[in-house]
Formats: C-alpha cells, sequence, structure tokens
C-alpha cells in the first residue's frame, strides 16, 4: 500500500481491549484522507463518498454550510471531535518505546462514523477561502473494526443522540447482535418492511424510504416495520417465518389495493410537482390507513384465516372481509374520520372496521 498522509503528535490509547488513537488534521488535508460510506450518493457534498458497501444516509449539503458559517462567526468555539474507523489503514508509529505518543501513517482513507456534517463544514470553509480556512480538525480513530463492527459504533453514536432517522438505524442495525435493545427486536420486521419496497409484485414498490422522505414515499421504514410487527403478533404466527410473513403482507395489501381503486387512486399523486401527499384526498394510502388495516389484520382479518399447522392463509375468507369492508369505511379525509390521523385516527378507524365485520357473518 502507498502512503497517502501522516498525521502526527497522536495519542494512543486503550479502552479494556480496545485501542484507539486521538489527533487533529487540518482541514485541507481531511477529505483525502476520509469518506463517508453512503447508502446513495448525495446531490452535492464536499467529503468523498463511497457506494459500495455502504449504510449511511447521503449528507446535506445545507447542514454542512450552515456549520461553515457557524464556524466562520465563532472561530475560537470548542468543536467536539469526529469519529473515524480507520479500516486496518491507519498505522501508528510510536515515537519512541512505549510512548502514547506518535504518527499516524495513513494507507487508506478513513471511514466517517460520526461527524459528516462538522467534516462537511470544515472542508466547506476551506474550498470557501483555501487562505483562511483551514483550521484544525479533532478526531477519535477506532482501528480495525470490522463491517458489523463499524454498523455496530455508527448506530448506538446515532441512536442516542438526535440525527440519523430511526429507519436508517433499523434498516442497517436490527440484524446485528447487541443493538436489540436501541433498535428494538424488530430484524425481521425491518426486512418485510424493506422488501415491500423492492419487490416487483408489493403495491408499495419505491414507496418506502429509509431515509428522507422524498415526494414519491408513502410511508419510512421504521413506521412500516413497526405495524408489520403488530400484524404478526398473534401467537399462530409464532412460527411462521419473515419470508412467509412478506408473502402474506404483499398479497393481503394487493387485495387492499385492488378492492379500493378510487382511494388507491392518491398514489398517482406521488412525485407530480403541486400534488403530493398533501393533496390526498383519502387517508387510506397515509399511515393512519397502513395502522388501521394493519390492527384490524391482526384482530379479525389474518389471525382468524391463517392455519398454524398447514401454514396456509384461507384467502377467499380474507377477500370477503375485506369486501365487506370496502364500501363500509369512510376514508374520505373531509369525512367521518376528519382530523383524526397517525396513532389516534388509525385504531379508531380500526375500531370501526371491527364493528361493522361483527355486523356481517361472514
Amino acid at each position: 500500500m502507498s502512503e497517502i498522509g501522516r498525521v502526527e503528535n497522536v495519542i494512543r490509547r486503550t479502552m479494556g481491549s480496545r485501542v484507539y488513537y486521538f489527533g487533529s488534521i487540518t482541514s485541507d488535508k481531511v477529505k483525502g484522507v476520509t469518506f463517508v460510506p453512503v447508502i446513495e450518493k448525495s446531490p452535492k457534498t464536499p467529503l468523498q463518498e463511497i457506494v459500495e458497501d455502504g449504510y449511511q444516509r447521503p449528507g446535506s449539503e445545507t447542514r454542512m454550510n450552515r456549520f461553515r458559517e457557524f464556524l466562520k462567526k465563532n472561530p475560537e468555539s470548542i468543536v467536539p471531535p469526529v469519529l473515524l474507523s480507520g479500516r486496518g489503514k491507519w498505522k501508528f508509529e510510536p515515537d519512541a518505546d512505549n510512548t502514547p505518543l506518535g504518527t499516524l501513517v495513513v494507507y487508506g482513507p478513513a471511514a466517517i462514523l460520526d461527524g459528516q456534517h462538522r467534516l462537511g463544514g470544515y472542508v466547506a470553509l476551506f474550498l470557501q477561502s483555501e487562505e483562511n480556512g483551514v483550521r484544525d480538525v479533532d478526531f477519535l480513530l477506532l482501528d480495525n473494526l470490522n463491517r458489523e463492527e463499524e454498523i455496530k459504533e455508527f448506530v448506538t453514536v446515532n441512536n442516542t443522540q438526535v440525527g440519523v432517522p430511526k429507519s436508517l438505524g433499523i434498516h442497517i442495525g436490527s440484524a446485528i447482535e447487541g443493538l436489540e435493545r436501541i433498535l428494538g427486536n424488530i430484524a425481521d420486521e425491518a426486512w418485510i418492511a424493506w422488501e415491500l419496497n423492492v419487490r416487483e409484485d408489493s403495491p408499495f414498490l419505491g414507496r418506502i424510504s429509509r431515509t428522507k422522505m422524498s415526494a414519491d414515499h408513502l410511508f419510512n421504514l421504521a413506521s412500516v416495520a413497526k405495524h408489520i410487527q403488530r400484524m404478526f403478533k398473534d401467537g399462530a404466527f409464532d412460527h411462521c417465518d419473515a419470508e412467509e410473513k412478506l408473502e402474506i403482507s404483499i398479497k393481503y395489501w394487493n387485495l387492499i389495493q385492488d378492492l379500493h381503486p378510487n382511494q388507491w387512486a392518491d398514489i398517482e399523486k406521488l412525485g407530480v410537482r403541486g400534488q403530493g401527499r398533501r393533496t390526498f384526498e383519502y387517508k387510506l394510502l397515509e399511515l393512519t390507513g397502513f395502522i388501521a388495516w394493519s390492527s384490524i389484520g391482526h384482530s379479525r382479518i389474518l389471525s382468524g384465516s391463517y392455519n398454524s399447522t398447514s401454514h396456509t392463509v384461507d384467502w377467499e375468507r380474507v377477500q370477503r372481509i375485506i369486501e365487506i369492508l370496502s364500501p363500509r369505511i369512510d376514508w374520505r379525509k373531509d369525512g367521518q374520520f376528519e382530523g383524526l390521523t397517525g396513532e389516534v385516527g388509525g385504531p379508531r378507524i380500526s375500531r370501526e372496521m371491527e364493528q361493522v365485520v361483527s355486523q356481517h357473518p361472514l
């Protein structure tokens, strides 16, 4: 490997068996020796980004520029160090035997685990004024983490402070051992939620976000995962694996779509200038609707139609119930449930659906 940089006056520290380093690097050099491992590229950023094996959301240039302006106005402010992962490519050379002081020789860029917007602000300031924009950037470098350990550090840091969308934390970290206490034990549901977004036969293809909600999205991944979990909480599904739950979810929602053509037409407004979610006429494709159908799916429809011995669903029964509900539930935003949304509106509509089903024996 060829050397791409050096950082002097570094302190080597240990915490238990973990080795880490504390040091400073100037903002004119930091871009060349760091990168952000992203899920998708930013429209514009002063930092290096790598998509391969990425797991972080793309950075916000607006936030970076706000921090750049903060640095300009507060040149003496103490800024917390950014957190880096050296990936075995930053080698420590002590100044003398057994001393904690030395030099980090850089053979490859380090992944930014925390502080990409601060780091972007430093780099943006330098790019704006090369003569007066060079600042020292403090960092902590963790050494020799594998990818899962790196993701664990990222999720742990960013789910105990404000910053990273819960959907992204769940998407990248729910299956990694040791993160359950922070994220909740919803690995299967997080996977199902994302499969609903990418499966060609899903009615939610391309409509679920794991980072920032765009004009084309209906829901964020965290919300979908949460209510998928609720939908399958009945004991009948205890031995039902994620693949089976996914197939049930897709077929269930395809039936709902087929039997609500007018309400589902709201989806055509997504991504259309001057329209979008704000112009929806119905609650069905709002989170309110997803909550209501997930709840009734658990209490009345799916749980009563699933045979846990044969792992089969009585889809004729499911369709009959949805056909009963379709003309009898008022999904209009200005109708019976006007003003009732989300965790308030969804359960309220679900109770109405249960009442309707009880009045129409199958």
